[in-house]
């Protein structure tokens, strides 16, 4: 049986039946019954309907609908990224959406925060769409261009490389950069490629990004979930889970610019060896983070939020079987016999490894979905 196969097909049916065609302002997007987010760590706080949750969800059924010829998952998928279009804040970004429809406040001022992952989950989602045959409408062009600005308008220091996690973060977190770095990368090829349209600044503020980024790698292996040297943060924690989420973005910027191309961009020079060098680290520690029957070794390794949730094994699957070598690809399919056996009566994947069943909680649903598309023939 193809166990990937299976799980995405349970997936799509299950944001099938959440799409949201009431009346009204959601109209389009996706109902979350289960509107977690780390670090309130209660499920049962009230649902949301999160933009990054569309994001993932409008792309995952725009490709099984081109996969399938199936033109009522590719009108699904437009009618969701019309919503998030029309979503988008004014100044380019979006906001990370809590429970019971409330944006974050992660800094407790009261006032307007844009989410910089929030916003990449929806770049990449509308971006990889148009490449894989979205209409190019306008509205996708206008938001495509605004979400680029907005993330070169939050570049702390300007110049620096360092892409906060939102508005108003003092913090240099290294998933927040690397969500930047793919997305600005993804908005100039996207833009270049389908709409004739060049701006060079988003693919030099990508450069910037990786050159910042590279080097806070871990000997070990590990990318941490922020830089060295900020008191006021505990930075020197082991994550297997934004190891694996910062290669995962690296990844998908070498998907999105060929490397015919990065060779003719000065600002990549010296990028590639480098890239090369930290992938293998990455998936040397991660393979080190699995034990023989395809369970993370959590206790020593995550101390983020993170821990326990089954998100972190689909991008650890994934980013081990695209970095490829035989002992990546050999621990990514112990993680996928683990994750086979935990999937429950619905056929869903569950959101922890331990404890209450817990499955609709649909962007953590829509990412697995993604994270397993590029494998839905892959047999166990």
């Amino acid at each position: 049986m193809k166990i990937i196969k299976s799980i995405c097909e349970d997936i799509t049916q299950y944001l099938l039946k959440v799409q949201d065609f009431r009346p009204g302002e959601y109209y389009g997007s996706f109902w979350s019954e289960k509107a977690y987010h780390g670090p309130l760590l209660d499920y049962h706080a009230g649902g949301s309907h999160h933009n990054r949750g569309a994001g993932s969800a409008a792309l995952g059924l725009w490709l099984v609908g081109k996969q399938n010829n199936d033109s009522d998952l590719t009108r699904r998928a437009e009618t969701a990224f019309d919503w998030l279009a029309a979503r988008q804040h004014r100044r380019g970004g979006y906001f990370e959406i809590q429970n019971n429809e409330k944006p974050s406040d992660w800094e407790h001022t009261g006032l307007e925060e844009l989410s910089t992952i929030e916003t990449a989950f929806v770049v990449h989602g509308l971006g990889m769409a148009l490449l894989q045959g979205l209409p190019p409408k306008k509205n996708y062009l206008d938001c495509l261009k605004k979400a680029g600005l907005w993330f070169l308008s939050i570049e702390l220091p300007p110049g620096s490389g360092v892409f906060p996690h939102h508005e108003r973060s003092p913090y240099d977190t290294l998933n927040a950069t690397f969500h930047s770095v793919e997305s600005l990368a993804l908005i100039y090829w996207t833009l270049k490629e389908i709409y004739n349209n060049r701006i060079g600044i988003f693919l030099q503020g990508a450069c910037r990004g990786i050159r910042h980024t590279l080097p806070l790698q871990w000997k070990n292996g590990c990318y941490p979930y922020g830089a060295h040297g900020d008191s006021n943060i505990k930075y020197e924690d082991s994550t297997i889970n934004y190891t694996s989420l910062v290669l995962w973005c690296l990844l998908n910027t070498l998907d999105v610019l060929p490397a015919s191309f990065r060779s003719q961009i000065p600002a990549w020079r010296g990028f590639e060896r480098k890239i090369a060098a930290g992938a293998k680290k990455a998936g040397s520690f991660l393979c080190n983070c699995v034990d023989r029957n395809g369970a993370l070794l959590w206790e020593k390794n995550e101390t983020s939020t993170a821990k326990y949730n089954i998100w972190t094994y689909a991008i650890t699957f994934n980013v081990l079987m695209r970095t490829g070598g035989s002992g990546n690809i050999a621990t990514a399919k112990r993680i996928l016999r683990f994750l086979a056996n935990k999937r429950t009566s619905s056929g869903l994947l569950p959101m922890r490894d331990r404890g209450e069943e817990i499955t609709e909680c649909a962007y953590m649903q829509s990412d697995i979905l993604l994270f397993f598309q590029p494998f839905i023939n892959f047999n166990i």
